[in-house]
């Protein structure tokens, strides 16, 4: 009998202690560090990429505003009855070219070079919500992951707990509510191992997403860890280094800047205008028995004025005084906004790491010891399964709960400086 308990206590002894995570062994796994990420997305995200044909547009524009306006060629051909009263025929043919005193051309060049810097600007933009995005992404599989790992261990425990319980039953050992409650506990278990593994899928997807490709036989999974280096930031530098960096603002002045080239462009279209014209016209031999006439060749210059009564309507110049204080109001209201941004969000990332440094004083390894040593007295026959997965449950808890604070206090960070508009994120 003594033998027995012996056999069955190094059982569960060895099922206890064991370590055993299941692997989808179908897929090929490749390490990608943080750094290695980041230059990935940027070299082949799809938004990104589509974003580039923006500025390449915007180039192409700045080049067509170079032109100068298109002379006009006039021809034209006249018959006076020359097959009946023998009175000639003509041709005349002319040139003319605009002129405007409000220097049209100047006005278009440089509005189409506002919005071409405003089409870099919004790249840089997109690139920098890009990069905070795929940081936060990376983070987030990390979690997942480790969360799903520590499930599957639990789960892996807790089985493991039941088949010895099980076993302990047949000899005696165990009562049969214990071995009832090890089975739950394990079956209820696998239902969260399966949540956090479609979490770690959906995670992974999204990380694929912004790289470019799709989940297939190669898994890129990270190879870096949480930033737990915490970080001290001055809140006045912050400001003041948004007021002057951040690309926001940038683009809140550039359309300040593009509704004030409009404006010169519309009163460059309202200036006063003319046409230079020239012209050379040929009538053939007039062979009238009453006023013959021998042929002859005229040329012709002169000048063409349009009538601008459009311009006493002055509601396209109120509409594009109106846009520029419009966005005069924007660039404050940006600027306020940034302001107001930057506050929460370094309040919101003091909070993150004050709560980092909590778990950062071993929390975890007290909780670790805790379980480690009501499985010892459980083995020994000292406590019962209760406390057993008790201890597993509050282990769980702080890991998760650690877990959940590393990606809070990153995601934290990864915010503070995206509205900032610094970047160092990937030197963490």
């Amino acid at each position: 009998m003594r033998k027995q308990i012996y056999i069955l206590q190094t059982i569960s002894l060895l099922l206890l202690t064991g370590n055993a995570f299941s692997q989808e062994t179908e897929k090929k796994t490749i390490p990608v560090s943080l750094i290695q990420y980041l230059s990935n997305v940027s070299k082949e995200n799809l938004g990104y990429i589509a974003e580039q044909f923006n500025v390449s547009i915007a180039e192409a524009e700045v080049k067509a505003s170079n032109v100068f306006p298109d002379p006009e060629i006039t021809f034209g051909y006249s018959n006076n009855q020359d097959q009946v009263l023998k009175m000639g025929q003509g041709l005349e043919t002319g040139i003319s070219y605009p002129i405007s005193f409000g220097n049209r051309r100047s006005a278009n060049m440089a509005l189409a070079r506002t919005q071409y810097e405003l089409a870099e600007l919004a790249l840089s933009e997109y690139l920098s919500n890009l990069r905070a995005d795929a940081m936060l992404s990376y983070f987030k599989v990390l979690k997942s992951q480790k969360r799903y790992l520590l499930q599957e261990e639990t789960y892996t425990q807790l089985q493991k707990l039941a088949r010895a319980d099980s076993l302990r039953l047949t000899v005696g050992e165990a009562n049969e509510t214990e071995t009832l409650q090890s089975e739950v506990e394990a079956s209820a278990q696998l239902n969260l191992v399966d949540q956090c593994k479609a979490e770690m899928q959906n995670a992974f997807a999204n990380l694929f997403r912004l790289e470019g490709k799709t989940m297939n036989d190669t898994l890129y999974e990270p190879s870096d860890d949480f930033p737990v280096k915490t970080r001290d930031f001055s809140l006045p530098v912050l400001i003041e280094e948004a007021l002057k960096n951040k690309v926001e603002l940038k683009i809140a002045v550039k359309n300040k800047e593009i509704s004030e080239k409009n404006f010169q462009l519309l009163k460059a279209n309202r200036a006063f205008e003319f046409n230079l014209q020239a012209g050379y016209a040929y009538s053939s031999t007039v062979r009238n028995e009453i006023a013959p006439t021998p042929s002859f060749s005229s040329y012709s210059a002169g000048v063409s004025i349009p009538l601008k009564f459009s311009n006493r309507n002055k509601d396209a110049v109120k509409a594009a005084k109106l846009t520029i204080r419009q966005n005069e109001t924007t660039c404050r209201s940006v600027q306020l906004q940034v302001i107001t941004d930057i506050v929460q969000a370094y309040n919101t990332y003091d909070a993150q790491k004050k709560q980092l440094e909590h778990f950062n004083k071993g929390l975890t390894d007290k909780a670790g010891k805790i379980l480690k040593s009501r499985i010892y007295s459980y083995q020994r026959g000292e406590s019962g399964l209760t406390e057993v997965i008790n201890a597993r449950h509050t282990y769980n808890d702080i890991v998760n709960n650690h877990l959940e604070t590393l990606y809070n206090y990153a995601s934290a960070l990864v915010e503070l400086e995206r509205v900032t508009g610094i970047w160092d994120l990937g030197e963490i």
